[in-house]
């Protein structure tokens, strides 16, 4: 969270210095990379992924056992549930 705030502190900053003129170059830029086929693409796989993964966790604290994909993050919620 103090990450964050420093870096919109920052950004705020360099933006006051430059004029707003480079900030406005990188706001049409990036409403023209939101507006791509391919940014979509990017956005609709990662709500799969995101779906996919929370399906996995939800049938493991339901007690379904089945063997599950994701390695790491996997491994860390089952230390956190504890076994059944």
């Amino acid at each position: 969270m103090k990450g964050a705030f420093w870096a919109l502190i920052v950004g705020y900053v360099i933006g006051a210095k430059t004029g707003g003129k480079e900030l406005d170059q990188l706001g049409r830029s990036l409403t023209k990379l939101f507006g791509t086929e391919e940014f979509a693409d990017v956005v609709t796989s990662a709500r799969s992924q995101a779906g996919s993964t929370l399906r996995e966790l939800a049938s493991m604290v339901d007690g379904d056992h089945h063997e599950l994909s994701g390695g790491d993050l996997i491994s860390r919620v089952r230390n956190l549930v504890g076994p059944s």
